[in-house]
């Protein structure tokens, strides 16, 4: 499935690559343990999976069968 680039640069814009540089890059190290849990090979940024993340969570959410941000 493809996923829309543009879904969440439009809701978060500059303040998502503020956030991956946050905290010593935290949030940018997460997500490349993500990627490498998953199987992903390098060529996916962190900024790809944060896109996936954050459409997939927009999705769940729009069907109301809540996000597993929040478990």
């Amino acid at each position: 499935m493809q996923v829309p680039p543009r879904a969440p640069r439009a809701i978060l814009g500059t303040e998502k690559a503020e956030a991956l540089r946050a905290d010593d890059a935290a949030l940018h190290h997460r997500l490349l343990s993500i990627r490498d849990a998953a199987g992903l090979p390098e060529e996916i940024s962190a900024l790809r999976v944060f896109d996936v993340i954050a459409w997939m969570d927009g999705k769940n959410r729009g069907r109301g069968t809540g996000s597993d941000l929040e478990r």
